[in-house]
């Protein structure tokens, strides 16, 4: 049976909805299953082996470090900056943990997972690997400016988690180190194959390998701040308002006179803000960079034979791609379905069927497409399957 890995089965027996208003952002959390197998179609030791030798990721994410103690680039990688294994395996045997950076660009289960999780919670994922030989540390306590999942997929971590030394924000933007003199008594935490450990931003923690080599995932999620849904506002409004390109004047640092009219001009923007349809446009402009990160069906585009596309009638059962994150935007001249690096571009007349495309997850037939005359409904679903959007049952 094939497994749908999702942030709810991530979770589960946690319900989605429990985590989001009980436990993100709040505290740290343990899935024990006791089921070694719980991840054995996501990742392994075989899929690390397919990485480094048969993908060949970039140099840049691959990474050898050992209690924060990270080996040069140059100690593991030929002159022309490719990946020497036999340097990471011998690094790895001396105690290093192996680390594969962004490996949802290189394993579509992986890459599936991510861009779900994406879709679920609105926020951009990273995936990284890491490999630890017995008893090794990869890092001394520290913390991440980011909430992550840690997918225990093989062997076992004992992980020491610092409830009472939580770094605020302001903190973590400033890149301040962990003192490790200075940390409470953490809670140990044996993460066994299987299971899975939720970290709220800025908790320290550390790890060690058990008895074997341990393989963990860490899912990075990456929430936008107020910060930065500010700037995307601004910039939005850079395009209509000349003042908030509006050059600083001579002096500006010095002349009394001149910091003080600058102020207002600052405060007549931060009025602006107020305005719902600025929040708006900044919030869209955060949709925009999310909606890119997705990527349509691989085949999409490729059609086996010439008269396979006309084939498509009012009978035909698709289904969206999954998973791919979309929205319905109003145009100028009509609607579009946006998704990957996509833009499907319709009058207004078919705003109904662009909305039912986007919100539905299951399988129906073309002439289920509301609002839509049949010619119309068989033009825009032979488009979608072309583009990779829909998927033919």
């Amino acid at each position: 049976m094939t497994v749908e890995y999702s942030l709810a089965h991530l979770l589960q027996p946690l319900t989605v909805e429990t985590f989001l208003e009980k436990v993100w952002g709040l505290t740290h959390y343990h899935v024990e299953r006791g089921r070694q197998d719980y991840f054995g179609g996501l990742f392994g030791a075989a899929a690390v082996e397919d990485v480094l030798e048969i993908v060949r990721p970039e140099p840049s994410a691959v990474t050898v470090v050992r209690e924060d103690e990270h080996r040069s680039p140059d100690s593991y990688r030929f002159a022309d900056g490719t990946v020497d294994l036999v340097r990471v395996r011998n690094d790895f045997a001396d105690g290093h943990t192996i680390v594969l950076n962004g490996v949802e660009r290189y394993v579509p289960a992986i890459a599936a997972l991510a861009h779900g999780i994406e879709i679920e919670l609105n926020f951009e994922t990273q995936v990284n690997a890491y490999v630890t030989p017995p008893g090794s540390q990869g890092f001394l306590p520290h913390y991440d400016d980011h909430d992550v999942l840690i997918l225990q997929i093989q062997g076992s971590k004992t992980w020491q988690v610092y409830s009472d030394a939580d770094v605020p924000p302001r903190k973590m933007r400033r890149r301040e180190a962990v003192v490790a003199s200075g940390l409470p008594r953490p809670t140990g935490l044996l993460l066994n194959a299987g299971d899975v450990l939720y970290l709220p931003r800025g908790r320290v923690h550390a790890a060690t390998a058990n008895a074997e080599p341990s393989i963990h995932l860490t899912v990075g999620i990456h929430a936008p701040t107020v910060l930065k849904l500010i700037t995307e506002a601004l910039d939005s409004l850079s395009y209509r308002d000349d003042r908030v390109l509006a050059q600083l004047p001579p002096r500006h640092v010095d002349d009394v006179g001149v910091r003080a009219s600058l102020g207002d001009l600052v405060r007549d923007l931060a009025r602006m803000l107020e305005e719902p349809g600025v929040i708006a446009e900044g919030l869209g402009a955060l949709g925009d960079a999310l909606v890119r990160r997705g990527r349509c069906r691989p085949v999409g585009q490729l059609v086996p034979n010439a008269v396979e596309a006309p084939l498509i009638d009012g009978r035909t059962r698709v289904v969206k791609y999954r998973p791919l994150y979309s929205r319905v935007l109003t145009m100028a001249d009509g609607v579009a379905l946006q998704f990957g690096q996509s833009l499907v571009s319709a009058d207004a007349g078919h705003r109904a069927a662009m909305l039912f495309l986007s919100g539905n997850t299951e399988p129906f037939e073309v002439r289920d497409l509301p609002g839509l005359s049949e010619a119309q409904q068989t033009e825009l679903a032979r488009t979608l399957v072309v583009d990779g959007f829909l998927v033919r049952v």
